[in-house]
């Protein structure tokens, strides 16, 4: 008999390494051996969901209820299962994607929980690390997959806040970081920071000061608006002042014209 804990870390890697038909293989021996290991069971489960093979997937999430009814996870997948043969898709695409996708950086990535989450339908065959897009709709901005099918909103602290760096010229990418039939987690990347935004950091680490950034940001922009203004009308003062000079000046010489024309006039009473 080959050892258990062996065959367990054999049949995590191959799952890991999304190497499905060894991770099926390797769960069968564990589960031959030893009836009840529930997660051998939720493992195979999973791997002949990745396969497509949706029966043999439920009858083995199925042992699973009958070990333990009311399993979570199990009944979650089941769910899934009748969800993915019912608009006949295709089981979860396998995603490769850099490790680094879901990289840390302070102020510059963000995993964001999403609300109003999408149909089920829409959730089936997205994986983690798919990148999906950011549209803005009704002053909130909308996570859809590539075929642009609704998977959530960004709450409205982080939609407002991403929708003025946006319109400030800043670019952003979003990748799945965690999804199933009623969550969706995705990480959010900064890409490119706008001129005006330069000087504050997409994501706080206080999320307190999420909006309040954004109306100094606004006080700002509208300093520089009024400073042009003052700017203008100071302009319009020098030129109206040089136009009375203009003016005063030409009455002066219509003054002069005029009394030269009273001389004539009186020379040719005498």
């Amino acid at each position: 008999m080959v050892d258990t804990s062996l065959l367990e870390e054999q049949a995590i890697e191959a799952a890991l390494n999304s190497d499905w038909h060894r991770a099926v293989t390797l769960n069968k021996q564990l589960v031959t051996q030893d009836k009840k290991d529930l997660q051998a069971y939720l493992r195979l489960g999973y791997a002949l969901v990745q396969l497509s093979e949706f029966d043999k997937a439920k009858k083995t999430y199925k042992k699973v209820l009958r070990l333990q009814p009311k399993h979570t996870l199990a009944t979650e997948h089941l769910k899934k299962i009748a969800v993915l043969q019912t608009q006949k898709k295709a089981a979860a695409r396998t995603i490769t994607y850099d490790p680094d996708t879901f990289l840390e950086m302070p102020g510059k990535t963000k995993t964001v929980h999403l609300m109003n989450v999408g149909p089920k339908e829409h959730l089936v065959g997205k994986n983690n690390g798919e990148e999906v897009l950011l549209k803005e709709k009704k002053r909130r901005l909308e996570v859809r997959s590539s075929d642009n099918e609704y998977l959530g909103a960004i709450p409205d602290d982080i939609s407002k806040r991403l929708l003025y760096f946006i319109k400030e010229g800043s670019d952003y990418k979003a990748f799945i970081k965690d999804i199933d039939l009623t969550d969706v987690y995705i990480f959010i990347r900064e890409i490119k920071k706008g001129n005006k935004v330069k000087h504050y950091p997409s994501f706080p680490s206080d999320p307190h000061v999420m909006l309040t950034d954004i109306q100094k940001a606004e006080s700002e922009e509208e300093s520089d608006d009024d400073s042009d203004d003052d700017s203008d009308d100071d302009d319009e003062v020098d030129i109206e002042d040089e136009q009375w000079g203009n003016i005063e000046e030409r009455d002066s010489d219509i003054e002069r014209i005029v009394q030269f024309d009273n001389s004539d006039d009186d020379d040719s009473d005498e």
